[in-house]
């Protein structure tokens, strides 16, 4: 369960839909993608890919690779992940890794984690 702060009461909650095992995801491009990109290897240290859906609501994926372990999953209906607005969308995707991370011990889930805290406190970025 997650803990809200006052200012996290401003958001929209989350919308749930049941996953779809043979539901779609977005095969083009997003409609945005934050990443922290890992300095070395091909693929980032995380990624959130955000869309929006035909009825209006945002979807969000939420993926990550640090210290020999990761996971994620690319953007689409299928997931059932959904929130009113864009800035939510990215909200929740943030607060996903940061569930997933804060308990793992290793410098490069810490690095990810302070990318984390750096969206959810830039204004900009989530708007």
């Amino acid at each position: 369960m997650q803990q809200l702060s006052l200012f996290d009461t401003l958001r929209g909650p989350a919308i749930r839909k049941s996953v779809d095992p043979d539901g779609g995801v977005i095969n083009g491009d997003p409609d945005a993608v934050y990443r922290l990109r890992h300095p070395r290897l091909a693929w980032d240290r995380a990624t959130i890919q955000l869309h929006q859906h035909t009825d209006g609501l945002w979807m969000w994926s939420a993926s990550f690779h640090c210290d020999n372990f990761g996971g994620g999953y690319r953007v689409g209906p299928k997931w059932g992940r959904f929130a009113q607005t864009r800035a939510d969308a990215l909200f929740y995707a943030a607060s996903e890794i940061e569930d997933r991370l804060k308990d793992k011990p290793g410098k490069e889930a810490a690095l990810v984690l302070a990318w984390i805290v750096t969206l959810k406190e830039n204004p900009k970025a989530l708007s």
